[in-house]
């Protein structure tokens, strides 16, 4: 049973919202997320392009520091990611990433 604290399903579809309220990390729990970054990951140099990544499981990521571009494969809409953004990407998305600036952040799948 959800007690209004952790994290939870926030959306079905890809989703990169800026500006989230401290009250709203907070209720997710995210600091206690583990931490993700690219600093020690070849493939994810930045201006490296990774292409068609699938997302095999669901996933919230909050972005402590960097800047990325998310490209996505079926609509070719790009989007921008940077420290403070919450994005949502749902099981099976597919899109193109680049690493604008080394990349840090919480990450929680399901």
């Amino acid at each position: 049973t959800y007690n209004g604290v952790g994290p939870r399903h926030l959306s079905s579809s890809f989703h990169n919202q800026k500006d989230v309220p401290q009250h709203i990390l907070e209720q997710l729990d995210v600091t206690h997320w583990p931490t993700w970054t690219t600093s020690d990951k070849p493939k994810w140099q930045v201006n490296n392009l990774v292409q068609d990544k699938v997302m095999p499981y669901s996933e919230l990521s909050y972005m402590i520091k960097g800047r990325l571009e998310i490209i996505d494969s079926m609509t070719k809409n790009v989007h921008i990611v940077e420290a403070g953004d919450f994005v949502t990407f749902p099981q099976n998305y597919c899109a193109s990433w680049r690493v604008l600036e080394e990349l840090t952040w919480y990450y929680y799948l399901y």
